[in-house]
């Protein structure tokens, strides 16, 4: 549902919160299920109860970005903002922001 929500609306992103433990299941099954509506290009941002030594897997998955819960909401306006500036300037993966 939230792959086709995504599609249907055009949406620049999509960003998850979590908080019940299932991001390694959901989190991949977000992405493969982009991949399969060849909507790849959608970038998916998380946040929540994400434990530290699951970040590295889920960004290889290719997850953009993890934000714990203490992050502020500044820091992530700015993320979001860099990468919707990066996707509409063309230049893609090739400079993908950085969190501040």
């Amino acid at each position: 549902m939230i792959v086709k929500a995504a599609i249907e609306e055009a949406v620049d992103l999509i960003g998850i919160s979590i908080l019940s433990g299932s991001h390694m299941t959901l989190l991949p099954d977000i992405l493969a299920a982009l991949r399969l509506h060849q909507a790849g290009d959608i970038p998916l941002i998380a946040g929540g109860i994400i434990p530290a030594e699951d970040i590295p897997a889920l960004k290889q998955t290719g997850v953009r970005e993890i934000f714990p819960p203490d992050t502020p909401t500044a820091e992530i306006v700015g993320y979001v903002r860099r990468l919707i500036e990066t996707r509409e300037s063309g230049s893609g993966d090739k400079a993908l922001p950085e969190k501040v």
